[in-house]
């Protein structure tokens, strides 16, 4: 008897590891927005899925527009590389979250319907700034060596360990500070 009980239990937890790995895959599928157009190299392609955590890049000459599920859209430039870690829409809350990790590369966000969310939490990590969007249509990227955000509507503030500035007048932008490399 105490064997059958093992077996049944095993084959119980067997079940549910299966169930709640379907899940999550159909949850995957789903994805928190589109790749609705590409130029040149990139990944994913034209068409393709975007999931939170997935890494989308571009190679040279070439650039991306993903379309998120709230009609909100992200371009990227040439020789880019950027994580979705978050993007949650729940217009049932009124709230919206968007987290996006720039490692390299130009980016230009506008907000879609996640603007008329009462929570919304927007947040751009670059290698040289934290940005935190309030009004979602802003550019990041390089210009003529240095890295830079472009406030295009909205509000956006930039910090870094240097200093912080409000981005706060459309067409209005800041050059950010690289950190120097020590010399050894």
């Amino acid at each position: 008897m105490k064997a059958l009980v093992t077996s049944s239990m095993l084959f119980g937890l067997m079940l549910t590891a299966s169930i709640v790995l379907l899940c999550s895959t159909l949850v995957a599928q789903a994805g928190v927005g589109t790749v609705t157009k590409t130029q040149g190299t990139t990944s994913p392609g034209q068409g393709g899925s975007v999931n939170m955590g997935d890494r989308l890049t571009t190679g040279k000459g070439a650039r991306m527009v993903v379309t998120f599920s709230d009609g909100s859209t992200m371009t990227l430039g040439e020789n880019a590389t950027v994580v979705v870690d978050k993007f949650v829409y729940d217009p049932n809350k009124s709230s919206a979250a968007v987290a996006l990790s720039v490692s390299k590369g130009a980016l230009q966000f506008a907000g879609g319907k996640i603007e008329k969310m009462k929570k919304k939490d927007v947040a751009v990590k670059t290698p040289y700034a934290a940005l935190a969007v309030r009004g979602t249509h802003f550019w990041t990227g390089k210009v003529d060596g240095k890295h830079g955000v472009l406030l295009l509507k909205g509000r956006v503030d930039v910090k870094n360990k240097q200093r912080k500035v409000v981005l706060n007048k459309p067409n209005y932008g800041v050059d950010i500070e690289t950190p120097r490399k020590r010399r050894h």
